[in-house]
């Protein structure tokens, strides 16, 4: 073994030579192999402008395939050991006047000489001989001496390129733009004439509200030295890619386009496209957007009104009182980053309460609250918008008068100086009353330019006891308006309403109620009207006298009325019957008639008591008192007879039609009928008689008056002569004294 240690010398520089050959080769084709993929790169997306993925597939790719050349063309030669036979044989190759000493050499000093029966002082000769051999030779001349010269050229070129490269990176715009996009996966452009820049988008992605309607706008860049282009999207989505063109707004001097995805509810990816530029990929991903699961409106009220607050229900429209605040609160699904109110061209930030979804609100902060739509601005963390409008609507209501509704009683359309006037009213107001007054008018003069007076005469106060405790929002009472306060005269025309006050503190808030005209008349002339109307109601009286007369005889010509020759059963029957109807309905309305003179009379009764003129009359005849002529003697009796007398005729007769096919049944029928009718017939004579009676005490009483009045006034004359006046004769001898 030792005597072949030279041509292993030998052998193993040639494995270094080898090696330093086959690195420097693989190394220079390796570098001619990353220059052309890059070139194929930067000469791809320049031309077609990769989006991010692309790019990213593009490194992906070319770090693969220089990674897998590199291994091929250095890593696996490397580790692919030539043996030494093979390497002498090279040698031997290139020097073939060694007539294969050196394998022969190498070879025999490897084996048992011995084993093989050969003899050793030949192996030791052979052996001698190639070794001498061996000394003289340079194994590296086996090797591609000009190749390996090639091979440092390329390698030192490729290495100049990549240095240029890389020197181009920093200094160059095109190479760095390169580097940018397709190495570092940066965002810089390549140089072109269109730019354009899609709004809304963050890092690559555009977030959507899901189930919205999305207004995309892409902008030409002011950078674009062609700006005039036409602008489409390319939407990528499981359906499959679509250009979608997008009109100009007009807005931005022309550069801004516009495109509305609607009801956006999948994901997808788009870019914009016009000119010589393409955009990268924008991913859109959706998200629930911002809404309010919760809403709650107050409103302040002015604190005249004694009310607090009032809530409000919905979206509206809400009737808010006038001086009113605000008070929203809201609960939103999600946090928020803002949350805002607008109204028309002005918006209000709301306030952040407990909570990321929890906001407030109170408008106005100062001024008047204004009626109108409401609309509510949210945006959540990720800035995405509420896409579901959320309004309310307010409507501004003024504080209305106090509604007041009155009626007199037992007052006609005449009264004297000293009558009471009793006033049934009611009175209402939302937010309560605050004075209750009659509000009297009337001239004191005859003349038409005589001065009109007026008086309010007080009701009720805020805070008076029994009236209008704090806080009254209604009143339903009567009240009796004494006109002697008032200190009218006779035959002025008077009027009265009632009037009631609010809180409001701006201005005088009245409600008035429909307003009376009476005219002021002396006693004697509303006795004598008196009168006159009691003498009508004793005609109407004596006409439903009159009708139930000719009713009672009615009834008996029906009772004994036989059927004519020419006229057939069923027809003598239903006409029977339809005057037996028509009987009925005259009864009836009879008891109506009479009804009505009680009420009269009963009329008469309270206003001769609303104007004292019972008093006069009880000084002169006490036992003669009006509650005894009226009440007693006219009202009470036309009472019973209506729900009695004539009530107990009505079902007679109606029991005649009954039984009119039954002759014997009908003549029971109209004989208990007929007895009624005479009984209803005395009774209303009586009546006629007591009204009669107080017909003429009255007149005589009013006679009585008249005469007693003038008197008086007679009297009065003789009383104010003064002391100083002159007698009617000058002379004083006429008389002796």
């Amino acid at each position: 073994m030792t005597k072949s240690s030279l041509i292993l010398q030998k052998l193993s520089r040639m494995r270094g030579q080898l090696s330093r050959w086959i690195i420097v080769h693989g190394l220079g084709r390796w570098l001619l192999v990353i220059l052309a993929v890059l070139a194929v790169d930067m000469a791809l997306d320049r031309l077609f402008k990769m989006d991010f993925a692309q790019r990213l597939v593009m490194l992906v790719v070319m770090v693969a395939s220089i990674g897998f050349y590199f291994a091929w063309k250095v890593i696996r030669p490397l580790f692919a050991r030539a043996s030494d036979t093979a390497l002498i044989y090279e040698v031997e190759q290139k020097h073939p006047e060694l007539k294969e000493a050196l394998i022969s050499s190498f070879q025999l000093s490897r084996e048992n000489v011995a084993q093989h029966g050969m003899s050793r002082a030949l192996a030791d000769a052979t052996i001698e001989q190639g070794n001498r051999q061996a000394a003289d030779l340079n194994f590296g001349d086996a090797l591609n001496l000009p190749k390996s010269r090639w091979n440092a050229g390329l390698l030192l070129a490729g290495l100049l390129v990549i240095g240029m490269l890389g020197w181009g990176v920093t200094s160059n715009s095109f190479l760095k733009t390169w580097f940018n996009r397709n190495v570092m996966l940066g965002n810089d452009q390549w140089p072109q004439q269109t730019y354009l820049e899609i709004a809304g988008v963050k890092d690559g992605k555009l977030t959507i509200s899901r189930g919205s309607d999305h207004r995309q706008l892409v902008y030409v860049s002011e950078n674009s030295s062609v700006k005039d282009v036409s602008v489409s999207l390319v939407v990528d989505n499981p359906a499959g890619r679509s250009v979608l063109p997008m009109k100009p707004t007009g807005k931005s001097s022309g550069r801004e386009h516009l495109f509305t995805f609607h009801n956006v509810s999948s994901t997808f990816r788009f870019r914009a496209r016009g000119g010589d530029e393409a955009t990268d990929w924008v991913e859109v991903e959706l998200v629930e957007p911002p809404s309010i699961i919760d809403l709650k409106l107050e409103s302040r009220l002015p604190e005249y009104t004694r009310v607090e607050k009032e809530s409000l229900v919905g979206s509206g429209p809400h009737s808010i009182l006038r001086g009113s605040s605000l008070e929203i609160g809201i609960k939103t699904n999600k946090a928020l980053s803002s949350a805002a109110l607008r109204f028309g061209d002005e918006r209000f930030d709301m306030s952040r309460a407990s909570s990321d979804q929890d906001y407030s609100l109170t408008v106005p902060s100062e001024g008047e609250l204004k009626g109108g739509e409401y609309e509510f601005e949210l945006v959540d963390q990720a800035d995405v918008a509420s896409n579901r409008k959320s309004k309310f609507k307010v409507v501004i209501k003024e504080d209305k008068p106090p509604k007041v509704r009155a009626n007199l009683l037992g007052i006609s359309g005449e009264v004297v100086p000293r009558a009471m006037i009793p006033t049934s009213y009611q009175a209402a107001d939302e937010y309560g009353l605050a004075k209750l007054t009659f509000d009297c008018k009337w001239k004191s003069g005859d003349q038409e330019d005589s001065p009109i007076r007026s008086e309010l005469i007080t009701i009720a106060n805020d805070g008076q006891e029994g009236l209008l405790e704090e806080p009254t929002n209604r009143v339903q009472t009567v009240t009796v308006l004494d006109l002697t306060q008032l200190k009218l005269e006779p035959g002025i025309s008077f009027k009265m309403r009632v009037a009631a006050q609010d809180f409001y503190p701006e201005d005088d808030n009245i409600g008035y109620s429909q307003e009376f005209l009476l005219r002021v008349v002396t006693e004697s002339q509303l006795r004598a009207s008196l009168l006159r109307r009691e003498i009508e109601q004793r005609e109407a009286f004596n006409q439903a006298y009159e009708k139930q007369l000719a009713l009672a005889t009615e009834l008996q010509a029906i009772q004994v009325r036989q059927r004519p020759n020419d006229v057939t059963e069923d027809d003598f029957r239903a006409q029977q019957e339809a005057r037996l109807i028509a009987a009925v309905r005259e009864q009836k309305s009879i008891g109506t008639a009479i009804d009505a003179v009680a009420n009269r009379f009963e009329e008469f009764l309270v206003e001769v008591k609303n104007n004292r003129l019972d008093e006069a009359e009880n000084e002169i005849a006490p036992e003669q008192r009006i509650e005894a002529r009226f009440d007693e003697k006219i009202i009470q009796p036309i009472r019973r007879l209506d729900a009695e007398l004539i009530s107990l005729a009505v079902r007679h007769m109606d029991g005649c039609r009954v039984n009119a096919n039954d002759p014997e049944e009908l003549a029971n029928s109209a004989t208990r009928a007929d007895g009624v009718h005479q009984q209803i017939l005395l009774d209303m004579k009586n009546i006629l008689a007591a009204m009669s009676d107080s017909e003429n005490f009255q007149g005589i009483i009013n006679d009585i008056l008249e005469i007693k009045r003038d008197t008086e006034a007679i009297n009065k004359g003789i009383d104010q002569k003064k002391p100083g006046d002159s007698d009617i004769f000058d002379n004083d001898d006429i008389f002796n004294k």
